[in-house]
Parts: structure tokens; C-alpha cells; sequence
């Protein structure tokens, strides 16, 4: 108690003494620390955010320019994949069509070759046969004879379209013509084409051509040679 009472009386005493002077300079400070000091403080703390605040948005623009980099990395990969993936379809495709371009052009060499061995060969059965007194015979040997020569056998127009589809069909087999023959009646001079007609109608009952004949026996025509290649195939005469 007695050193707070004079703590207490001390501390009138100078202020007693040294009162005025106190109020003065406190009031100095007050103004000095408000006009410069705060000013100061207030600057220096703002110019430390502003400093942190820059550090962030570069920060954050370096992540936002690495995630851009990275996404634009994915979509060149992605296009890419996708432009390799079309590329190679094309070249499939380009190939496929190669191909079966290839193949269409060996079909029709060889149906071309089949079609012109056939048509310049003459059996040695009808060779000499081109007396008028003789037609009957010769029309007869045609009829049953030329087709036992050969696995398969047609006769028929080359302008027919059903003769031409008859050889294709046959012609994708690449027989040997030692098993496929073909006979066009309109480059067969020699034959004596309504004798043959006649005979051919009267034994088989086929008014138009083609006429394919199998092992020797007829089949019929066009639709008939599709079934039987289904159901039999002319592959077995490879």
C-alpha cells in the first residue's frame, strides 16, 4: 500500500513539474507518427502484400500456363492417334481396293484366255465333219460327244449375258482348261447350229443357251449352274 501511495506521489509530482511538456511532446509524437511514421508503415505493409500478391499470381500463372501446356499436349496426342488410326484405315482400304482390283483383272484374263483357248480349239471328234451329207452325225458328236471331254462343258452365245456370267462364275476357280472348256456357238463355223439346236431341245428340253454340261451330264443354265455351285461347288475340279 505505502509503495503504490508513493508510486502514486511520485508520479503527481512530475507531472506537477514536467506536465505541460509531457502533454506536448505527446501530442508531437501523436502528429509525427500520423503524418510520417503511419504513412510509412502503411506503405512499407502494403508494398510487402503487393509484393507476396505478385509472387502468387505468378505462381498460379505458371500453373495455369503448365495446365494449358499439358492440355494442348493431350489434344496434339489425341489428334495425332486419331490422324495414325485414319491413315492407317486409308491404307487398308487403298489395299482392299488394290486388291480386288487385282483380283477383278485376273478374273477377266483368265476368263479372256479360258474363252480363247476354247473357242480357236476343235475336237479331233468333228474334224472333217463339214459335208452337207453329214450334218446329222456332226451335230450328234457335238451333242454328245464334246461334252465328256472335260470336267465342265458350256456352250453358248459370247454376246449372251447369262453365257458370260455362266464362265465368270466358273472362271473364279481358275480351272485348268483340261477341266473347263467353253464352245461359242457364233464362233464355231463349222457347226451346224440348228442341228444342234434341235438335238439339244429334243434330249434336254433347254430352248435357250447357255447350256453347261457337268462330267458329261447337262445341268441346265445360268440359275442352274448357281445351285449346283452352292450345292456342289466347281472348286472340286481344281
Amino acid at each position: 500500500m505505502n509503495i503504490f501511495q508513493d508510486l502514486l506521489t511520485s508520479t503527481w509530482a512530475f507531472l506537477q513539474a514536467y506536465g505541460w511538456i509531457t502533454v506536448f511532446i505527446t501530442i508531437l509524437a501523436y502528429v509525427i507518427y500520423n503524418k510520417y511514421i503511419y504513412d510509412f508503415l502503411n506503405t512499407r505493409e502494403e508494398n510487402r502484400k503487393l509484393i507476396e500478391q505478385k509472387k502468387f499470381d505468378c505462381q498460379v500463372q505458371d500453373k495455369e500456363q503448365e495446365r494449358i501446356r499439358l492440355a494442348r499436349e493431350r489434344q496434339q496426342e489425341d489428334h495425332d492417334r486419331k490422324e495414325k488410326e485414319a491413315r492407317i484405315k486409308r491404307e487398308v482400304k487403298e489395299k482392299e481396293d488394290a486388291e480386288k482390283r487385282l483380283r477383278e483383272l485376273k478374273e477377266q484374263d483368265t476368263t479372256c484366255n479360258v474363252l480363247g483357248h476354247a473357242s480357236s480349239a476343235h475336237s479331233p471328234i468333228i474334224s472333217g465333219l463339214n459335208s452337207t451329207d453329214r450334218k446329222n452325225q456332226h451335230a450328234i458328236d457335238i451333242v454328245e460327244s464334246l461334252p465328256g471331254t472335260c470336267d465342265v462343258t458350256v456352250f453358248g452365245y459370247s454376246t449372251c449375258p447369262n453365257f458370260r456370267k455362266v464362265c465368270q462364275l466358273i472362271s473364279t476357280y481358275r480351272l485348268d482348261v483340261s477341266h473347263f472348256q467353253v464352245f461359242e456357238f457364233d464362233k464355231q463355223k463349222d457347226w451346224p447350229m440348228e442341228k444342234v439346236f434341235e438335238l439339244i431341245k429334243s434330249r434336254f428340253g433347254e430352248k435357250l443357251a447357255p447350256y453347261v454340261f457337268v462330267c458329261g451330264e447337262f445341268i441346265g443354265g445360268l440359275e442352274e449352274a448357281r445351285t449346283f455351285d452352292r450345292n456342289h461347288g466347281f472348286s472340286q475340279f481344281k
